[in-house]
């Protein structure tokens, strides 16, 4: 009997493994309509960085801090959505919440961050886009609109669908 079962389980499994890697996660709501805020932040050497300079692109705003493990995790498939979107209207924009400059120049240099990265040392501007927990992404439109956010880590392939969805607006 327990022979007869085995070949099914392994079916049933393998069915199972296959259905639940094909799984794809739902693109968050993007149907904000409130403008972005401006933010002006010093980067970690010291230039200021406006997000209006970057109006007419896709926007991610990236909250993380290096003493977060899911935001540490998150960071090399936010910088490989980055690079494969260079030359597109398409922007990362990192905001390392609490940490001094130093760390922060450290840790981007030591991890191959190429995407710029402001730092806000005090938290300031954390009430206004509402950051509850970390990492949280912004999605801001070409018109600097914000159209949605996912608070927690994010994975590559979602990242791609959100900004592609955004690009062919």
């Amino acid at each position: 009997m327990q022979r007869a079962l085995l070949p099914w389980l392994l079916i049933l499994t393998t069915l199972l493994l296959v259905a639940c890697g094909s799984f794809t996660a739902p693109l968050p709501d993007l149907s904000g309509t409130e403008p972005a805020p401006d933010i002006t932040l010093p980067t970690p050497d010291g230039d200021m960085l406006s997000l209006a300079e970057y109006r007419g692109k896709v926007v991610f705003l990236n909250f993380w801090g290096t003493y977060c493990p899911p935001c540490v995790e998150e960071l090399p498939d936010i910088q490989a959505v980055y690079e494969e979107l260079q030359g597109e209207d398409f922007i990362v924009i990192g905001l390392n919440v609490e940490e001094k400059p130093e760390k922060v120049r450290a840790f981007i240099q030591a991890n191959g961050i190429t995407f710029p990265v402001i730092i806000s040392p005090d938290a300031t501007v954390n009430p206004t886009y509402q950051l509850k927990r970390m990492p949280t992404t912004w999605f801001i439109d070409k018109k600097g609109i914000l159209r949605g956010k996912i608070e927690g880590q994010m994975s590559k392939s979602l990242a791609l669908r959100i900004a592609r969805k955004l690009l062919e607006e």
